[in-house]
């Protein structure tokens, strides 16, 4: 009888990807979903956790292109190494995501001056009332490099993703923008995808700020979880290329509020948005 040689093919986990709904901190709705990496042909291996695994690529850089049904498509550029690696892509809602009656959203059309959709202008919101503050500085002092900061009077769900204002208690104190990217110690810890800028003490508040963008009809839904507050007032900063606004706006806890269609004209002065929750 002839030896009879039996070759065994294994391969190796190169990168993870795990998607996340940046409302409500879970795995994203729908079913509709695709996720490539634009430098090559071969699809992922979905697991039953939901992540996506792609195996055996070859060491540089690489672009990671995701589609979901109800989300904006996200490109990430990713550097892959000799190690597997892990990484989370949060996804912003459109504004035809099937929200729950009960949610705290704002509602906005965006133009040029001709009255022309803008198409992909970015949004960003950061809440003036302390009261809707997420969580405290929970560590004495949090200084200029550091990544990790401890975490207390937590309020809901802290996620990866998530994005806050961290401003200090007193006139003359920083603040700045911040984004966690990892949660330890149950909610107690986070770390920061970019370390601070400023010098914090405790008590220092983690305001909550929403990021989105327009879709092709200039339309664009901001959704705000665990307000801790009835109304409250939010800066809202819209940019498009080379124009921008500044607008307040006033939003009540668990409804829509619908600031209107709002002109990126650089000759309109900034004012505060009317009422208009429903």
């Amino acid at each position: 009888m002839e030896p009879t040689r039996i070759s065994m093919m294994k391969t190796r986990v190169s990168l993870a990807v795990c998607l996340l709904d940046s409302f409500t901190l879970g795995p994203p709705l729908g079913s509709n979903t695709k996720i490539a990496l634009e430098e090559m042909l071969a699809k992922p291996v979905v697991k039953a956790q939901g992540y996506y695994i792609f195996t055996d690529l070859q060491e540089g850089m690489y672009r990671l292109r995701v589609l979901v049904q109800h989300y904006f498509e996200e490109y990430v550029d990713i550097r892959v190494g000799p190690k597997d690696q892990l990484v989370h892509v949060s996804l912003t809602p459109r504004p035809s995501y099937p929200f729950h009656d009960k949610a705290t959203l704002l509602r906005v059309n965006v133009k040029n001056a001709g009255g022309a959709p803008c198409s992909g202008a970015s949004l960003l919101a950061v809440p003036l009332t302390e009261e809707v503050s997420r969580a405290r500085l929970a560590q004495d002092h949090a200084g200029r490099g550091e990544n990790e900061l401890m975490l207390g009077s937590v309020t809901g769900k802290i996620g990866i993703g998530d994005r806050f204002l961290i401003r200090g208690r007193n006139a003359k104190a920083d603040e700045e923008l911040c984004c966690v990217a990892a949660v330890l110690e149950h909610q107690r810890k986070v770390r920061l995808v970019e370390p601070l800028n400023g010098s914090y003490s405790r008590g220092s508040l983690l305001l909550p700020v929403v990021k989105s963008r327009s879709d092709e009809q200039g339309e664009a839904v901001l959704a705000f979880a665990n307000c801790r507050a009835k109304q409250f007032d939010l800066r809202l900063d819209i940019t498009y290329g080379d124009l921008s606004l500044l607008k307040e706006v006033n939003l009540a806890e668990g409804g829509t509020t619908l600031a209107g269609s709002l002109c990126l004209d650089p000759s309109v002065t900034p004012s505060k948005a009317s009422k208009g929750n429903t």
